[in-house]
């Protein structure tokens, strides 16, 4: 395939949006001002009643389709976009994320490099408010990683780019119950077969806004930690000690978010479910902020400063 021209896309951008007006040009610009010209954008817009429409359509680009559907969460969006896309790779967009320009021409050589990987991703940070800061993928050195470095959580979040003619491919988790976690489910049902290739290069920063759907409702994403926790122990094969890291995390992660809501005892009972099977240090950390709660620990951070 001739990757210089753009009627026959090494790439395919999947941008799945809900009501992402105000965000949605701005990522796909940073689609439009990529170094390397050969890919394709699919907008899946998941029922959104807001202008989305105009501004992509504002656009005015032949390389960018506008698909609206029925709305059905992410995972559904992301599937459905697959299953329409040209390009020998697929990545995966936020509508509230952007691309730094070197993105695809990173992940073009890395592939051309280490030859047709099935799975390939590079580092990101967060922009708050202008501010930028790291990722937890920043420490991490490039290379292969599997599945036990999934089930210590998913730090890629869903800056994933993946071969679509890969024959072992499973597709995201479609239940809507699972929304906000099933780029960890899809990444740990993928990577019992395969690995990931890290590159040690940030070419993506995602929007660290207040609506995120990471930051927008704890109490409601706690509950789906739990039933993808259900899901993943079911449906991914593990080995014991995998199956007490993954819990760990987990549990570690509802402990945060109950706490988040300052709901002490909530978070103290997950605290004392993930400390066994967390590392010491952390699980020590984890049980006293439960223990003295979010507004204790605002406060002494206040008289420090």
């Amino acid at each position: 395939m001739d990757s210089n021209t753009s009627n026959n896309p090494f790439f395919s951008v999947i941008i799945p949006t809900y009501n992402r007006a105000d965000f949605i040009t701005t990522t796909i610009e940073s689609v439009q001002k990529q170094e390397f010209a050969a890919w394709e954008v699919l907008v899946i817009d998941d029922g959104s009643t807001d202008d989305t429409s105009q501004r992509v359509a504002a656009l005015s680009d032949t390389r960018i389709q506008y698909l609206p559907k029925l709305n059905a969460e992410r995972g559904a969006a992301r599937n459905y976009g697959l299953a329409r896309a040209k390009g020998e790779y697929v990545l995966f967009l936020d509508s509230d994320d952007r691309l730094l320009p070197n993105h695809l021409a990173v992940l073009h050589s890395t592939i051309q490099h280490i030859g047709v990987p099935n799975f390939i991703a590079t580092k990101y940070n967060f922009d708050r408010d202008g501010i930028l800061a790291s990722s937890d993928l920043a420490p991490v050195a490039e290379g292969w990683y599997g599945l036990d470095f999934f089930v210590r959580g998913n730090a890629l979040a869903c800056n994933i780019c993946v071969r679509r003619q890969n024959p072992d491919l499973r597709l995201f988790e479609e239940d809507r119950r699972y929304a906000a976690v099933e780029d960890w489910m899809f990444m740990l049902e993928n990577m019992q077969r395969d690995r990931v290739y890290i590159v040690d290069a940030v070419t993506l920063t995602m929007n660290d806004h207040d609506a995120r759907s990471m930051r927008s409702d704890n109490s409601a994403l706690v509950r789906k930690l739990q039933l993808a926790l259900d899901w993943m122990l079911e449906r991914v094969t593990l080995t014991p000690e995998q199956r007490r890291t993954l819990m760990g995390r987990v549990y570690y992660l509802c402990a945060i978010h109950a706490y988040a809501d300052d709901h002490r005892k909530e978070a103290m009972g997950y605290a004392r479910r993930a400390a066994p099977n967390l590392p010491r240090g952390q699980a020590v950390t984890l049980l006293i902020r439960c223990l003295i709660g979010l507004r204790a620990v605002e406060w002494l951070k206040k008289i420090r400063t």
